[in-house]
Parts: C-alpha cells; structure tokens; sequence
C-alpha cells in the first residue's frame, strides 16, 4: 500500500519536481498542496475501494504516506465488516 501511494504522488502529483519517502511530511511542509491531497484522495479511493469522508482529510491521517497508508487500511477493514 505504501508503495503504491509513494508512486502515485511521486509520478502523479510531484511529476519529477521532487520525491517524497513514506515518512516525509507532505501536507505541513507543502509537498501537497489542496489540489494534490485532493488527487491523491481519488486516487486512494479507486485504488482501494474505500470512501474517504471530508472529516477524514485531516493531518492525523494525512501528515505522511505511513499514516495515510494506515489510515487507509482502517478504512479498508471497517468498510469490508460493514
């Protein structure tokens, strides 16, 4: 999961114009501007079949591609009981 999120912001969204690790900061640093967390939103959604409600989008979850990839494992696993 991580390294599918790492090269989708790394090709998709950073487009060569910098690389990010799983444990970069990316939204507090500015890696990832709105447009780019909101790509990279729909990109975790068709990728993993999950929905990500807006009260999600927050630093806890999106501070870096470790936590995002927990949180979307969370997700993935609550949405496959329910």
């Amino acid at each position: 999961m991580e390294a599918a999120l790492i090269t989708f912001v790394n090709e998709e969204i950073l487009a060569g114009h910098g690389e990010v690790t799983g444990d970069d900061e990316i939204v507090l640093d500015g890696t990832l501007d709105s447009l780019g967390v909101a790509r990279l939103i729909g990109f975790i959604e068709a990728e993993f079949a999950v929905t990500v409600p807006a009260q999600d989008v927050t630093i806890e979850h999106f501070r870096t591609i470790n936590t995002m990839a927990d949180y979307v494992r969370r997700r993935v696993d609550a949405e496959s009981v329910a």
